[in-house]
This record gives C-alpha cells, structure tokens and sequence, in this order.
C-alpha cells in the first residue's frame, strides 16, 4: 500500500479496520461469536500483558464451546469443507473464522506461532461491549474529570499538557451522552404512542423510562449533588488559561516537546481550539437540558391521561362481553326468551336542559394599574462596578497604550533589549508582560511598526522570568520625543 492509499484508508469513516471485521456477525452463529469475542477479552487477553500462543487460545475457544455453545452450528467457508461436528474441529472452524476476519491476528515469535488481537479491533469490541453493559452512565465522574484535568494543566503546565486534551475529550464524550439520553427518551416516548394495550404501556414505561432514565439519569440531573455545580467553574478555568499569555505559551512548548505539534504557533492554536471546545460544550447544556424535561414532561401527561381514563377503557373491553354473552346461553329457557337489564344508554332523543343554552362569557376583571418601585442601587455595589472597571481598565493592553509605552522606551534608538525595558511599576509590567505578542494586538497594527525576536536565552529580574527578547523599529516613524 503507497502512503497516499494509507493515508486515504485513514481518513475514512473506519480507518484502519480489516475490511471483513463485521461480516462475523453476519452469519446464523452471530451470537455465539458476539459471546466469543467477549470471553477472548476478559479471560484470555484480559490479564496477559503480552501475546497468547495458538494453542492456548484454540483450548479457549474450545471450553468455550463445552460451556457455552455445544449445539451451535459452524460451518467453515471453504469450498467442501464438511461442518464442524465435534468440540475440537469447532474450535478451529470459529479460531480460523476470526483470523479471516481480521479480530485477530497471528505471527511468529522466534519458534512459536503466536496471536494477538487486532488493535483496531480490540477499540471497537471495547465500544461494543460499553454499548452491551446499558445505556446508563455515571456522567457525573466526567463532568468531574475535566475539571480536574484542566486544573492540573492550569496548575503545571509544563508537565501535564496532555490534561487539556484528556478535558476536551471527556467534554465530548459527556456531550454525547447527554444526546443518547435525549436520543433515547425519544424513541421510548414513539414507542409509547403506538401502544394500545394497557400492560406493554405500563411495561415499557416503567422498566425502560422509569428505570433505565428517569431513576439512573434525570433523577440525579435534579439533585443537588448534580455534576453541574461544576459548570461555572470548568468555564472559568478554561478561560482564564486562554487569557493567560504565559501559562499558554508554556503549554504550546510542551505540546512540541510531546510531539503534539510541530511548531508553537501551530500548537498554540491547538491549545486554543480544545479549551473553547470544553467552554463551548459546558455552555450549552441548557439547551439539553431542556430538550429533556420537555420530552419527560410529555411522558408522564400521557401516562397521567392513560390512568385518568384507564376505567372507561377497561369497561369497553372485548373480555366483558364475551364473559356476558356466555352467562346468557348458559341460562335455562327458550332461545327466544327476552330479559330486562339496566343499562346506562344514553337515550334515543337529546335531553335539552338549562346547560346546553347558550351562555354568554364572563368578562374578565381589568387589571388594576400598580405602582413600580424601583429601589435604589446598592452603593457598595456601585463601588465594587467601579473598581472592577479600573482594574479591567488598568490591564487591558490596547495597541495605543503598547505604542506609547515603546515609543517612550526607543527614545531615538531602533533597537530595544528587554533589558532596557522600564520597569518599575504594575502598568509597565502589564505592557511588558505582553510585549512578545505585539504581533496579535490591534488585528496586527503592531507589526507594521515593530518586529520582535526571541532569543534562546532567559530573561530574569525581580518583576518576571521569561524568554529574553529584541525588539526593532520597522520603517520610519516619528518619535515621541520628537513630537
């Protein structure tokens, strides 16, 4: 295979998968491969750190088949083989049956042929086998787990880069469960509607709604424990990494080291796009959320209606007939006799009485005007707005204010040393701290003026310790002194 071929088997929906990985649960033995696969697994791969040897594993399947599939019928795809009748030739019609295809894979060690299983295939029986053990899930623990993946990138970056990409992928993986579960209430509630006998309703209602998602899934949503008391908190911590120039740069030095990028800029970006990922799913649990009250909602007025009116229903019933009409011929007498029951019928003719004239409506009372009263702003909190609003003022760098600050700095020089930088105040160390991304403040506007070279050596003093750096005039402009 060219690497254009591989990298286009790639890029596809199955990747890497051997081509025939789900035609072994095409066949009238589908089950007992499922069941296969799953004992292979746990039992003979489940504790061995390395491979197994051929015949070890052909002595699996076989006290497999002893316990488990003693009347299942194999048969072997080549032409004229006959089927498999004893537990030793079923063993190896089912062993060559998942080396066709592709679960699992055989090679030689020095004298020994052993085998392994399929990497890719392994991930998928993997999925399958979470989709097998049900559709409820603790997602409380992945709620939890990424904030405490994004904590520890937060706290040590340098060391645990690979936690901004643990948080996004649990992220996702909490994002999708919540769509199974909406997913899933969906179906139950069509399910629901096309049922017209009483016990399935109640059935499916309670043992798959009840139990399997109102109980293990929404129950807990509602809780006070829920895991979304962390929602605010995982935002926070990812946005304020985001807005952290030096914890980021760190950690896209670390993605290259890791071998997850292959430059800074490159994995600066990637840093950037997982943790809005992870702020971008935690935003929009709202909108789940309330997909899933409504459609509960929903349930319970039509489970609430079937009861309201579960008497009329049964009244109706085809069994009460039947049970009367067998009464009457059991009774002695001509066929012909008459007899004289109550009944409920309504009348041949309407009754008309004093309810069924037309009525005008009631007007409804005008709602009496009320006096608005708006209540006078706490001052402490004018104080707090106005403080933040200073501060926020204070440490926002616009291109204007980094202007001024180099224009200052160059004097009449067209070289400046971070050395040479002042730096004696909190908003020189603002601007300073923000100088090696010049290039990125005010869309670029920066760039056109002065250009910034890192140098591979450190620069310390009592205010910062970052990577030392040149900055150089670009093109003519007017000083400020000279001005």
């Amino acid at each position: 295979m060219t690497g254009e071929e591989a990298y286009e088997a790639r890029s596809r929906i199955f990747g890497g998968l051997p081509p025939d990985i789900f035609r072994i649960f095409s066949g009238e033995a589908r089950w007992f491969y499922a069941d296969l696969l799953e004992h292979i697994d746990r039992d003979v791969f489940g504790d061995i750190p390395g491979v197994v040897s051929r015949q070890e594993i052909t002595q699996a399947i076989r006290e497999f088949i002893d316990r488990e599939g003693r009347n299942v019928q194999l048969d072997d795809e080549a032409p004229y083989a006959p089927a498999a009748e004893t537990a030793d030739a079923k063993a190896l019609v089912a062993y060559r049956r998942l080396l066709d295809t592709g679960w699992l894979t055989e090679f030689r060690n020095r004298y020994r042929r052993v085998v392994d299983m399929n990497a890719n295939g392994r991930l998928i029986l993997t999925i399958l086998l979470e989709i097998k053990a049900g559709r409820t899930r603790s997602y409380g623990g992945e709620v939890l787990q990424v904030l405490l993946q994004l904590e520890g990138a937060d706290k040590d970056p340098e060391n645990r880069s690979e936690a901004v990409r643990n948080a996004e992928r649990s992220a996702k993986s909490f994002m999708h469960h919540l769509r199974s579960i909406s997913s899933a209430i969906r179906q139950i509630e069509e399910e629901l509607v096309g049922q017209t006998d009483m016990r399935t309703l109640f059935r499916k209602f309670f043992d798959d709604f009840v139990e399997h998602f109102l109980i293990s899934d929404f129950k807990r949503l509602k809780s006070t424990t829920n895991p979304f008391r962390f929602r605010r908190k995982i935002i926070d911590t990812a946005e304020g990494i985001l807005a952290n120039e030096i914890r980021m740069t760190v950690l896209s030095e670390a993605y290259v080291k890791e071998g997850r990028g292959e430059s800074v800029e490159y994995a600066y970006a990637l840093v950037t796009q997982e943790l809005r990922n992870v702020i971008s799913v935690f935003d929009r649990i709202g909108d789940y959320l309330e997909i899933i009250e409504a459609t509960n909602q929903r349930l319970e007025r039509r489970i609430s209606n079937t009861l309201r009116f579960m008497d009329r229903i049964a009244e109706t019933k085809t069994e009460r007939v039947i049970e009367a009409l067998a009464k009457l011929g059991d009774l002695a007498g001509p066929s012909s006799l008459e007899l004289s029951l109550p009944h409920s019928l309504l009348p041949e003719q309407a009754v008309i009485g004093r309810e069924d004239l037309y009525q005008h409506k009631r007007e409804r009372e005008a709602a009496k005007p009320q006096k608005i009263r708006r209540e006078a702003p706490d001052p402490a909190f004018l104080a707090y707005r106005a403080a933040l609003d200073a501060y926020r003022g204070r440490t926002a760098i616009a291109a204007a204010k980094m202007a001024t600050y180099l224009e200052t700095a160059f004097g009449e020089r067209q070289e400046l040393q971070a050395a040479d930088m002042p730096l004696s105040s909190l908003d020189d160390f603002f601007i300073f701290e923000r100088l090696r991304t010049l290039q990125q403040i005010g869309d670029g506007a920066l760039a056109r003026r002065y250009a910034i070279e890192i140098k591979p050596t450190q620069f310390e003093n009592e205010w910062i310790s970052c990577p030392d750096f040149v900055v150089r005039r670009v093109g003519k402009v007017a000083s400020h002194a000279g001005a």
